[in-house]
């Protein structure tokens, strides 16, 4: 689905504002990471973020439109992205573009991680007393978790998250962080998974039948990695 963001002139109120379009959200932040990497310190410097869909830019030293277009930058999402001027202030409207309901992803931050498709379903960790005990990750329409994502990269803290990162999901209260049992399934474990990626959200985790107790629901399905699975996100 495409994601939309506003640019603005950090020198004018009515010049160089944009409606940028991207092919996903995912674009999005991919875009984000190579011009704020770029070795062009005209738009590194230049271009920032302040949320998932506001960004400016000092047009004296680059205008962010041209990322698209000078080497070295984003070229590699020319396809991918493009720009709309918008009109002035004077006596036109200001185009209004949708607003996205989702979590900024922060590295370091903590979320709770749902279903796309079933939003009211979350991964949930009820943690047990015994300390011999494995812990395992469920999905629940009832009870929630709350993890801190981040890169496994040291100093990236507040960088934002993209498909390509290797990432941690660590519990907050507990140094306890997701990993894979031999039979596939979500677990907790001393241990981070490794080779965990951003995008792994996408399609790494499904969930199994809803589990019973004593011929009761017990609301919770158990959560297991495969290589075919569900659209998850941050929330």
């Amino acid at each position: 689905m495409v994601h939309y963001a506003y640019v603005k002139n950090i020198n004018s109120d009515s010049t160089y504002r944009y409606v940028i379009v991207f092919a996903s959200r995912a674009v999005a932040d991919e875009w984000w990471r190579a011009v704020s990497t770029s070795s062009n310190v005209k738009f590194s410097d230049s271009v920032r973020r302040v949320n998932a869909q506001f960004y400016t830019h000092d047009v004296s030293q680059a205008n962010a439109a041209n990322s698209l277009t000078t080497s070295g930058v984003a070229t590699q999402f020319i396809g991918k992205v493009f720009f709309t001027l918008l009109n002035d202030l004077v006596g036109r409207g200001l185009s209004v573009i949708p607003s996205t309901d989702c979590a900024d992803y922060v590295s370091g931050n903590s979320f709770f991680i749902r279903s796309k498709v079933s939003p009211h379903e979350y991964w949930y960790c009820p943690l047990s007393s015994n300390s011999n005990a494995t812990n395992s990750v469920y999905v629940s329409r009832t009870e929630r978790t709350r993890f801190r994502v981040g890169i496994t990269d040291k100093d990236t803290e507040g960088t934002i998250m993209i498909g390509s990162d290797e990432i941690v999901i660590t519990l907050l209260t507990v140094n306890l962080s997701i990993n894979v049992a031999d039979n596939s399934q979500v677990m907790l474990s001393s241990a981070p998974e490794s080779g965990l990626k951003f995008r792994d959200l996408l399609n790494k985790f499904t969930v199994g039948p809803t589990m019973y107790k004593d011929g009761q629901s017990l609301d919770m399905k158990e959560l297991f990695s495969s290589g075919n699975g569900e659209e998850w996100e941050l929330a």
